[in-house]
């Protein structure tokens, strides 16, 4: 199951869809310090919390392309400077967290009343895993494909005879699984491409202390090893909602998860609405999530738009490329794969590819984008995405990671506390 991208009727149609974006920052105050202060946009329908009382999460409606999802958090972001800038705060423009005097500093998200599980539950992720890895902030990505496409592509596979007896709503969930399984196995690149979080402050990692700026080792240390990973390595079935959902469930009923949300994984499907199990059987798929972005600080809005439309281009040429399923000791090999990808050095770090031989970051990484400009040779504005993600291999001052390394190391506070103030200055609060 793919999508038909050789067909004229599919290939012109199959960059519509609509993506939605969900930002992860956190409030600090003007020493750098994680704010005490209780969440200021109680009732806000895009702007909640995440973990953390001080963790604002910005969440986006689907809009028809990145561009007019970009603009609609650039204009949350403006709600939550000028509310910011009131109360003397700024907002911390970087995934790893900014100072923390201990644990006691992370104030869990203060959910009352019929939410009141929402803080327990918060509860419980402090006490399993602690409150230092909840200090991560990230963007995901949601991206669902127009369903007058995927209706297109579903009569073109039933006349092959492939799906001649499946409804459409099983083939949509069927084919937002197999995309899912596509995006785990090259997830590395999403990783190595948007990575930007190398450094930390050392209260990260010594309680009592801050103020000397540490080089981690990694582009990406939320997606390291040293990320928030659950303590078992997950396998997933991809065969339909079903088996994918109960494969899930295996963990609930060991009393490995206590909810489906706690499983920490770069890919996700998700159904409309709220996400559960249960919505996912009865709603079916409504779109797939990305998980594994860096916050950008070198972007004001915390992401560049060159960035999105390259996961949109990246989630269509997987869709359009057959691909085995992937066995139990590929999906390790892709959790691995992704872990790897959070490296510094490309030429380094080495994955494998199912069926391909190990090679480095840099290698693997020039040969997918040589792919997908074959594939989009005749989209000159996808040529363009995929030349801005190019430079990035030709030149190691195009990364991300070594512009913030080559910025900050010297004063990852310091100089964290003025970006976020330039930030704040950029939206004219």
């Amino acid at each position: 199951m793919r999508l038909h991208s050789e067909n004229s009727n599919i290939r012109q149609y199959m960059l519509e869809g609509m993506t939605g974006l969900e930002l992860e920052s956190h409030r600090i105050d003007r020493n750098g310090r994680l704010a005490q202060t209780p969440h200021p946009f109680s009732g806000d329908p895009y702007i909640d919390r995440d973990f953390s009382e001080a963790q604002i999460e910005i969440n986006t409606p689907p809009k028809d392309n990145p561009t007019e999802a970009l603009g609609f958090l650039h204009d949350q972001l403006s709600i939550v400077h000028r509310k910011l800038q009131a109360q003397q705060e700024l907002l911390w423009p970087f995934s790893n967290p900014p100072v923390i005097g201990s644990e006691e500093d992370i104030p869990i998200a203060r959910y009352e009343g019929d939410l009141a599980p929402s803080y327990h539950y918060r509860v419980y992720l402090a006490e399993r895993y602690g409150k230092y890895k909840m200090t991560y902030s990230g963007i995901h990505f949601n991206y669902s494909f127009d369903e007058a496409l995927l209706r297109r592509n579903y009569e073109i596979e039933r006349r092959q005879g492939e799906i001649e007896r499946m409804k459409f709503d099983a083939y949509r969930d069927q084919f937002y699984l197999q995309l899912a399984e596509k995006a785990l196995c090259y997830s590395w690149a999403v990783v190595s491409l948007l990575a930007a979080s190398p450094l930390v402050d050392n209260s990260f990692y010594e309680t009592g202390k801050s103020g000397s700026s540490i080089f981690t080792g990694f582009a990406s240390l939320r997606c390291s090893e040293f990320g928030y990973w659950n303590p078992f390595l997950p396998i997933l079935s991809y065969g339909s909602v079903d088996s994918y959902t109960n494969s899930i469930e295996v963990y609930l009923k060991q009393g490995m998860l206590i909810q489906a949300r706690e499983l920490y994984y770069p890919v996700r499907v998700k159904p409309p609405g709220k996400y559960t199990l249960k919505a996912l059987r009865d709603k079916g798929i409504n779109h797939i999530e990305l998980r594994q972005i860096d916050l950008n600080p070198l972007a004001d809005d915390g992401v560049r738009g060159e960035d999105m439309e390259f996961l949109k281009l990246l989630l269509v040429w997987l869709a359009s490329t057959e691909m085995e399923p992937l066995s139990m000791q590929d999906q390790m090999q892709a959790l691995q794969n992704h872990k790897t990808a959070a490296a510094y050095d490309w030429d380094l770090a080495r994955i494998s590819l199912p069926g391909q031989r190990a090679a480095t970051l840099r290698t693997y990484l020039r040969q997918l984008l040589d792919r997908m400009k074959d594939f989009y040779e005749d989209v000159p504005q996808a040529m363009q995405i995929l030349r801005y993600q190019e430079q990035k291999l030709d030149s190691e001052n195009h990364r991300y990671a070594r512009q913030v390394r080559d910025s900050y190391s010297s004063d990852y506070i310091g100089d964290g506390i003025r970006r976020a103030e330039q930030i704040q200055e950029a939206f004219h609060v």
